[in-house]
């Protein structure tokens, strides 16, 4: 197997991994925009249970960022063939966000590949979407402002005021700072997901899947997650109280012991 952290040549562009830990393989997928530094609250306990990998989506962090158009479909290629290049016969599967619907394409398309599902912040997509809000997705579209001003705002859609208010949220900045993504690629991901459609199959999903979401999420409402629920055989559903669309960061000791929970089963 290839050291890491590393970049791997597959299905025509270059996808930066870390690998990190020891025990069966965990495989993390992030959403719009995001990259590794996601998993940073993360990282530290999953990688004493599990042997954890995170690699970024091609159109965001240290991965290429091709012209568009993407779709879930082919990022769920990319993460299977991400797996084969690494020789990773079968895994758990951790989607939030946009990576919660290339999870569930995933689980799909390569089932024999799955052990278990943790899909967070997320919906099946098509007429059975709960979409966000008008004015939150002309906000989080605009690309207005200074990089750090513009970050900020978006932010705020993904966080609690409460969490907005702490010394964290400059942290979460220079982090995101670090590995800038150009629109073309925010545009290609954003499309991706706008278009995914699940809805229609997702009850075919045979792995055991826990089912995670926010009472105060704008970007995906939390009844996305009660309609997974009902739709996925063998699932579990938690909902947070009070938090925002990236609860694994603003909660991250009860979503890590959740999910290491539900995954040692």
């Amino acid at each position: 197997m290839p050291e890491t952290p590393n970049t791997a040549h597959i299905n025509g562009t270059h996808l930066y991994y870390e690998i990190h830990g020891h025990g069966p393989y965990l495989i993390l997928i992030e959403g719009l925009g995001a990259a590794t530094w996601l998993w940073e609250k993360q990282l530290p306990e999953f990688s004493q249970h599990f042997t954890t990998v995170m690699y970024d989506n091609r159109g965001s962090g240290l991965s290429d960022k091709p012209p568009g158009p993407y779709s879930i479909s082919l990022l769920a290629d990319d993460l299977a063939a991400l797996m084969e290049y690494l020789e990773i016969s079968q895994a758990y599967i951790l989607g939030v966000s946009m990576g919660g619907f290339i999870a569930q394409e995933f689980a799909l398309t390569s089932p024999e590949k799955v052990n278990r599902l943790v899909l967070a912040a997320t919906g099946c997509g098509g007429k059975d979407q709960v979409a966000m809000p008008p004015e939150v997705l002309k906000s989080l579209m605009e690309n207005s402002g200074s990089s750090r001003d513009a970050i900020r705002r978006k932010l705020s859609l993904a966080f609690s005021e409460t969490f907005m208010n702490t010394p964290q949220v400059e942290h979460l900045i220079d982090l995101r700072l670090q590995t800038p993504q150009p629109r073309h690629a925010f545009l290609a991901q954003a499309e991706a997901g706008a278009t995914f459609d699940r809805s229609a199959d997702i009850h075919l999903i045979t792995a055991p899947t826990l089912i995670l979401a926010a009472s105060g999420d704008k970007l995906v409402p939390a009844e996305n997650a009660n309609i997974l629920a009902r739709k996925i055989p063998n699932s579990q559903l938690k909902i947070y109280p009070g938090l925002g669309h990236q609860f694994w960061v603003e909660n991250a000791a009860e979503f890590n012991r959740d999910v290491i929970e539900f995954l040692a089963t």
